[in-house]
């Protein structure tokens, strides 16, 4: 009996250590793991070296682990902006997930695939895997992953400009985050989120309520990480204020923090936002040396999205002390770094239809192996299957032959409306030339014409008025002179809407510049037009199309905008002409992307084969660059 119960005794205690083993090899691997999701958001190097110490504690047979492990390495090529090894990563660790058949495995790997393809640009790809994520997460009860994705669907609702959809989505995480009293990690993430919208419409003291929460809630966690990107938001909120010394008491709050946790791209962001603000008040000398060091920084960083924000400020910098050759310099290469941004997004984009293509192809050759594979058995089994096969030889060439026809019928359709598009735009450019010449015709004879027998009319009754004595006539004259003198005026301003005489005599620079002047002039709108490299008058078409642009875009700035400021630049660069209309209001709506008056700017940059492209304006408003060739 004492023999039965040592042995017993063996055997617990043999299981107990074997437990304690494996929790102690679990437990190191989790710790291992936290090191990593820490030291992402600082020093790259030490999330590597945690990365490879991680995966030499891994048991070689241990799938779960090395999906993880997968998982992280793709994290830190994502920190890097290694955006096709991340993805790469990442689908191993996916794969392996599925193998698992682990639903909280293959969410997680979902969300993190769906996070790089929206820093690439992807929107429409990113979506599908964050969606999967999101639905994954719920139906497995991990609300954080499922929170974490929706959050994620709600800046990719921001970057496709759907504002309230991407405002509703970041309310239901805040809504589920403090329901489920989900941890601060997670809800100081969101509230940041929220802030950063409210910020963008302008509700500057509703933003800043919510980044004092995420404040908060980041020193009570222990995990200050994140806090250099609150403090800098903070900055932002008193810049938007004019109150550029308390913006930049924040920065540099930001700053410091940065620089403990030796996280560079934050670091970057706190220099660019100091020189902002000191150019802003006037402090150049300092804000040149903030703004180059954060652009050295950015260029070691390869970061071209922030080395593109980098040399904009650098322009405004230049520009405020008059410095116009630099000023020039620093524009140029800002629009050469948006070009390779905008040319790489298309790559990822054609990448990415590419990868769809060859996924559809090889579909279909499984599935015509399988064809072939049904199609033998099928021989081998029956004699009269070769009768079935020759009918099925004469319906293939007859298929052929239907295809080939239809392939011709189809191909004589796409020209034949390759054709009517292009009568179509002759006849919109016939149309609007007709349009300005009629202009042109109405304009010289309201000048020519009414305008002088106005200014004759004007003459006469002045000169019969200086001659009356009688002082009641008099008074009667000088009341027909000044009503006389409104209509001259009134048909002046008709004649000049209608074809300025200073666009056709002198050219695109003057008409802009009294354009602007005469729009502006009782409105507390500031505006400033800027010119570079431009010596030359340009063809007809091309000044009238700019012009009648740039009337339009100031005419929806005054109506719709909301804005203090207007920018206008207008420069030529390597055979072309681009023109640059940017203002700090309220940004575009989506029903104004569909108005009247923005279908008929791009029919005119279509009639001179130039393009437009809007977008979010550094100062929180909108940014519309044409690019016209020469």
């Amino acid at each position: 009996m004492k023999a039965n119960q040592i042995l017993l005794s063996i055997i617990l205690c043999f299981f107990t250590m074997k437990g304690i083993a494996q929790e102690t090899y679990q437990q190191k691997l989790e710790n291992l793991h936290e090191k990593i999701v820490r030291t992402q958001y600082s020093t790259l190097d030490s999330m590597f070296s945690n990365i490879e110490k991680f995966k030499m504690n891994i048991k070689t047979k241990d799938s779960f682990w090395i999906a993880r492990y997968h998982e992280a390495l793709g994290v830190y090529h994502q920190q890097k902006g290694d955006y096709d090894k991340a993805i790469g990563e990442q689908l191993k660790s996916l794969v392996i997930a599925e193998n698992l058949k682990n639903p909280l495995l293959i969410a997680k790997a979902n969300k993190n695939i769906g996070v790089v393809y929206s820093l690439r640009g992807d929107f429409e790809i990113s979506t599908d895997y964050l969606f999967k994520a999101r639905d994954l997460s719920y139906a497995n009860k991990d609300t954080v992953t499922g929170v974490l994705a929706d959050l994620k669907i709600g800046q990719t609702f921001w970057q496709l400009k759907e504002y309230k959809k991407a405002m509703e989505q970041v309310d239901k995480c805040i809504e589920i985050a403090e329901t489920r009293k989900l941890n601060n990690d997670v809800l100081s993430d969101i509230y940041l989120e929220k802030g950063n919208m409210l910020l963008m419409y302008g509700k500057l003291d509703s933003s800043l309520a919510f980044y004092k929460k995420a404040e908060k809630l980041i020193y009570s966690t222990g995990h200050l990480e994140g806090i250099a990107t609150v403090y800098s938001n903070i900055g932002a909120i008193y810049f938007y204020k004019n109150d550029f010394n308390k913006a930049i008491e924040y920065y540099k709050k930001s700053l410091v923090k940065a620089e403990e946790f030796k996280d560079k791209i934050s670091i970057g962001i706190a220099k660019m936002n100091i020189g902002e603000a000191y150019y802003n008040i006037n402090q150049f000398q300092k804000s040149e040396k903030e703004l180059k060091e954060s652009l050295s920084l950015f260029k070691g960083l390869k970061d071209k999205l922030k080395l593109m924000d980098n040399y904009y400020y650098l322009y405004e910098l230049e520009s405020k002390r008059n410095n116009s050759k630099k000023a020039l310099e620093y524009f140029k290469l800002r629009i050469i770094y948006k070009d390779s941004v905008i040319n790489e997004n298309n790559l990822n984009k054609i990448s990415s239809l590419q990868v769809k293509y060859e996924t559809v192809e090889k579909e279909k050759q499984i599935a015509q192996q399988d064809l072939e594979l049904q199609t033998q058995n099928a021989t081998i089994s029956s004699q009269r299957n070769n009768q079935l096969l020759l009918l099925g030889g004469l319906g293939f060439l007859i298929l052929g032959g239907l295809l080939f026809y239809n392939k011709n019928k189809a191909k004589q359709k796409v020209a034949l409306q390759k054709a009517v598009i292009k009568e179509k735009e002759k006849g919109f450019s016939s149309l609007l030339k007709a349009s300005e010449d009629e202009r042109k015709r109405i304009s010289k004879d309201l000048h020519d014409g009414i305008g002088q027998e106005m200014a004759a009319l004007k003459m006469a009754i002045g000169h019969v008025k200086n001659k009356e004595e009688d002082i009641v006539k008099k008074e009667e004259l000088s009341k027909i002179l000044n009503n006389c003198a409104r209509s001259a005026d009134e048909i002046r301003n008709i004649s000049h809407q209608m074809m300025p005489r200073t666009l056709l005599e002198n050219g695109l620079i003057d008409a802009i510049d009294d354009l602007l002047k005469g729009a502006f002039m009782y409105s507390k709108i500031e505006q400033k037009f800027e010119y570079f490299n431009i010596s030359e008058r340009f063809n007809e078409q091309i000044e009238i199309s700019l012009y009648r642009v740039v009337q339009e875009l100031i005419s929806n700035i005054i109506k719709h905008a909301n804005a203090s400021e207007v920018n206008v630049l207008l420069y030529k660069q390597e055979g072309q002409l681009i023109l640059l209309v940017e203002d700090n209001g309220i940004g575009m709506q989506n029903k104004s992307k569909k108005g009247h008056g923005v279908l008929n700017i791009k029919s005119r940059i279509d009639m001179i084969k130039g393009t437009i492209n809007y977008e979010p304006s550094t100062n929180a408003g909108t940014s519309a660059t044409i690019v016209v060739p020469l």
